[in-house]
């Protein structure tokens, strides 16, 4: 008896990716389990439904009404505030490397009613979380762990330098011939930042 083909979910993820940037919301799990090579019923057996699907393919399976992958209002006071900033800066790129693509492919699909309500949730989810940073920010300075600078400039400008770098790897990561990591490019963002705010000369 032959054994059983092994269906390795890395690729039902990764073409699903594939088919939703290609077809956006209108993508089905047709078109996926077609080009994957398996049935719908492998894809629902694994993923529930599309939208879980959809999900776990564009990385997005953490809590969406959290606005940030880390909780700093626990990190208020403790720690190194520099390496708090450090494992924020890379939390997020992680999650904005899923995001960018994905709310690209809701703007293709802005008519679609459901496209516009997801990029109307990730921009308020976006706006909460730039209102934590800078809620955190403000406490660190009230603890005199960094200068009292604006900290909605200050968060908005640490989280702006992520996105961008999350968008120029989705849309010219190929174009780099060295690129810069992630962790060398949250690292500097730190550092550049940290000179703003450092309580001593950095």
């Amino acid at each position: 008896m032959a054994r059983p083909t092994v269906i390795d979910d890395d690729l039902i993820l990764t073409t699903a990716r594939e088919v939703f940037l290609e077809k956006g919301q209108r993508a089905t799990t047709a078109d996926i389990a077609e080009r994957a090579g398996v049935s719908q019923g492998i894809l629902f057996k694994r993923f529930k439904t599309k939208q879980a699907l959809f999900k776990a393919s564009m990385h997005l399976e953490e809590d969406e009404d959290s606005p940030l992958p880390v909780n700093l209002q626990a990190k208020i006071g403790v720690g190194l505030v520099k390496e708090n900033l450090r494992e924020l800066g890379n939390a997020l790129v992680h999650k904005f490397l899923g995001l960018v693509p994905t709310m690209m492919m809701n703007w293709s699909n802005s008519r679609e009613e459901t496209a516009a309500k997801n990029c109307e949730q990730a921009s308020e989810r976006g706006v909460r979380g730039i209102h934590m940073i800078s809620c955190y920010l403000e406490e660190e300075a009230k603890l005199r762990r960094i200068k009292g600078v604006n900290p909605e400039i200050l968060a908005q400008t640490f989280v702006g330098a992520l996105w961008h770098y999350a968008f120029l790897q989705v849309m010219m990561g190929e174009v780099h011939k060295e690129p810069i990591t992630q962790e060398q490019y949250v690292d500097g963002v730190v550092n550049t930042l940290w000179c703003g705010i450092s309580p001593t000369d950095c």
